[in-house]
């Protein structure tokens, strides 16, 4: 019996939840199962104890490339949230500009600054 099959199964399962097409709507519930996800790998992997059989070795082949996959997969989701974050921190900017147009303005006219002491 291969005792990696759960923890393939869930490797599988998160490159598959990391592969769709993610709106921006949806994207917390899908980090939520991934954070989920990952923790769940993470226990499984913790519970596995070596010496591990020739199909158990070809099994965790197959889960390190798709280890590989899924960290892409979470480089581009990371990526997308950074795009967000930019986005909403220039709109921010832009309505307060709009709010507040002189606020930035630093002017000195009519100011008299004497250099002597």
């Amino acid at each position: 019996m291969n005792r990696l099959t759960s923890l393939y199964d869930t490797t599988q399962h998160l490159h598959d939840l990391l592969q769709q097409e993610i709106e921006p709507k949806e994207r917390e519930s899908i980090i939520s199962k991934v954070n989920d996800l990952i923790e769940k790998r993470g226990e499984q992997m913790n519970a596995l104890k070596p010496p591990f059989s020739e199909e158990e070795k070809a099994t965790a082949k197959k889960i390190m490339q798709l280890n590989k996959l899924i960290e892409h997969g979470m480089l581009l989701l990371f990526d997308d949230l950074k795009v967000e974050l930019r986005q909403m921190k220039k709109q921010k900017q832009s309505n307060r500009k709009y709010i507040h147009p002189y606020e930035t303005i630093q002017a000195r006219d009519g100011i008299y600054l004497d250099r002597k002491k």
